[in-house]
């Protein structure tokens, strides 16, 4: 039998907008490319296409949209660094590769992107010494990276690549003082190291937590 012409036709669904998210996104977006300072909320409403009682809906004011914004950033740039040392344990052949994966994955100040992401963190925590909101935040996501750095190492130890009188902690608290130390580098131009000079001196320093011998 054919179907009737007259059928109405099936309502097509709804897909839900996720506004707050994508306020986030604009906000971050104006953060990390011109400054804290620069952020208006008529820009990030106008590009995200919301009004002012859609962003005040999810933000109290202003800064309740910064502090969001550069959480969410924390949140992500953490991540990623902890992604990349779960990934060197997990694939690393012998104690010599996962030194080098280590080094690569924490401590490179000469990866253009990976600078980015340092001075990012740099900024933010920057940021949150004048803002106790926060700075309480900054804590939060620096304690939630010690704790998967540590569990990372102790895995690592678990697996023979760190030496045993290595405290885990203590060690996931040195990779990331370093890492964001490097950040140094990129202001010495050509009286910094060389890129092979400074990996050199990095696997010779982690040598002594983490032996090289198979």
């Amino acid at each position: 039998m054919a179907q009737s012409k007259d059928l109405p036709s099936r309502p097509t669904r709804k897909v839900r907008r996720d506004s707050r998210g994508e306020l986030i996104d604009a906000a971050l977006d104006i953060i990390l490319n011109k400054g804290v300072d620069a952020l208006r909320v008529d820009d990030v409403c106008e590009q995200v296409g919301v009004t002012k009682g859609s962003l005040y809906w999810h933000f109290n004011d202003r800064e309740g949209l910064i502090q969001a914004a550069l959480l969410e950033q924390l949140y992500r740039l953490a991540d990623e660094q902890m992604a990349v040392l779960g990934g060197a344990i997990d694939s690393a052949s012998s104690t010599d590769d996962y030194l080098a994966k280590v080094v690569e994955a924490l401590i490179n100040p000469f990866d253009s992107e990976e600078v980015h992401q340092r001075w990012q963190r740099l900024e933010i925590i920057v940021a949150s010494r004048r803002d106790e909101t926060l700075l309480t935040m900054m804590s939060d996501v620096q304690r939630r990276q010690q704790k998967y750095m540590t569990d990372a190492m102790e895995k690592a130890s678990e697996r023979g690549l760190l030496r045993p009188d290595a405290d885990p902690k203590a060690v996931a608290a040195v990779l990331t003082a370093v890492s964001l130390g490097s950040t140094n580098l990129s202001l010495l131009g050509e009286d910094g190291p060389t890129p092979e000079a400074w990996t050199n001196l990095m696997l010779l320093m982690i040598s002594l937590l983490f032996p090289t011998n198979d």
